[in-house]
């Protein structure tokens, strides 16, 4: 059920319990005093409920906003690593595997679901491709 439902139908119940069956008669200063004390302390409660709704969705917000990972440099690839190369799925780019050994210093972490061999004049290679890598958040180097 809704905050703002439950919080009015509690205000609700809170009013009514506060009349009596007696008798009717004139309102003294002191029925008054306590008719404006319940008023004050129901918009208290509302206002405190409202304020916690209000954190929650400000809360709420500012985890849907920074759920987006940021770049990190040591997934930037060198460009000198990257050829065009015919795999086993067509003509691809391609990092090769033994450039990156070279001059990429975490070439043994990459993923290797991204591994595939590539053809070249002197035969197969080892080599990731770009398009996997880059879905899994590594980059070229801007030059």
């Amino acid at each position: 059920m809704s905050r703002k439902f439950i919080a009015t139908v509690l205000a609700a119940s809170i009013a009514i319990t506060s009349f009596s069956f007696a008798p009717a008669r004139a309102a003294s200063d002191d029925d008054v005093a306590k008719f404006l004390f319940g008023i004050a302390t129901l918009a208290i409660i509302g206002k405190a409920i409202d304020d916690h709704d209000r954190a929650d969705r400000r809360r709420k917000h500012e985890r849907e906003v920074t759920a987006y990972p940021k770049p990190h440099k040591r997934k930037v690839l060198p460009r000198r690593c990257l050829t065009r190369a015919e795999t086993a799925v067509g003509h691809k780019r391609v990092m090769r595997a033994k450039c990156l050994n070279r001059h990429f210093a975490r070439a043994d972490r990459l993923p290797q679901a991204c591994r595939l061999p590539y053809w070249t004049n002197k035969g197969r290679k080892p080599g990731y491709l770009m398009r996997c890598l880059r879905d899994r958040g590594y980059r070229v180097q801007k030059n």
